[in-house]
């Protein structure tokens, strides 16, 4: 788990300092598209058991669960069994250059800057590896927007278990403010319930919300959110 530095020095002022707010975002699927990458990654460990490759419709599905998963449930469904070591060496095979395949969805950057000014505090709670979560940020030039990056090997309660968010929020020392999660799987959508706070599921990702839960609000892109956070937690303005 890491602490960042929560504003850009490239972000305009002025901002809304005295803010009691937090907005938790998920990774994969919400702030970046990753499929491509990810499906390249997999493809090689498939490659090296002479198994079919996957196309990346078949690999989205397999993604919010970390890595080791998105490998184990790819190889059953080509019908090889990996051994540990070759799981391992997927994990390091991706950490190595997570940013290929990768790109921000469209209105990130612009969305973000606009939520800090408003004196949001941001985080990130993703079930990916936390050095590749880190690598990914920096490289489309956005973790400066974050208080904290939580990834899902640096607890042993990852997502849907709400510990996650609580871990994430405590490192940040943003643990008393009231939070809104932000994702695109039912991952996300679960483990905000458990925690007790509203979650708005990003219908431009990968997954889907549980079947029936009626919690959760959905955007269609990302520069809903601002209008949408806003609903859900209104600035004070005393």
């Amino acid at each position: 788990m890491v602490s960042t530095r929560h504003y850009s020095p490239d972000i305009a002022q002025p901002f809304v300092l005295d803010t009691d707010r937090v907005a938790i975002f998920d990774l994969d699927g919400t702030l970046v598209d990753s499929v491509e990458g990810m499906t390249l990654a997999v493809n090689r460990l498939l490659r090296s058991l002479r198994a079919p490759p996957l196309v990346c419709k078949e690999a989205a599905a397999f993604l919010g669960h970390g890595l080791e998963m998105l490998a184990r449930r790819a190889c059953r469904l080509r019908g090889v069994t990996p051994s540990d070591e070759d799981i391992q060496h997927f994990v390091n095979d991706y950490r190595l250059d997570p940013l290929t395949g990768t790109r921000l969805y469209p209105g990130v950057a612009n969305t973000l800057s606009a939520l800090a000014q408003e004196g949001w505090r941001l985080a990130v709670c993703t079930n990916k590896a936390e050095e590749a979560a880190l690598t990914i940020l920096g490289g489309l030039d956005v973790l400066g927007y974050f208080d904290v990056v939580c990834g899902g090997d640096a607890t042993g309660t990852p997502k849907p278990d709400p510990r996650h968010i609580e871990h994430t929020l405590r490192l940040g020392g943003l643990g008393c403010l009231p939070a809104v999660m932000i994702g695109d799987n039912a991952v996300d959508v679960t483990a905000a319930a458990g925690y007790g706070i509203p979650c708005i599921f990003a219908s431009w990702g990968y997954g889907q919300a549980p079947s029936g839960f009626r919690d959760a609000i959905s955007a269609q892109q990302f520069t809903d959110l601002p209008e949408l956070l806003e609903r859900l937690i209104p600035l004070r303005r005393d």
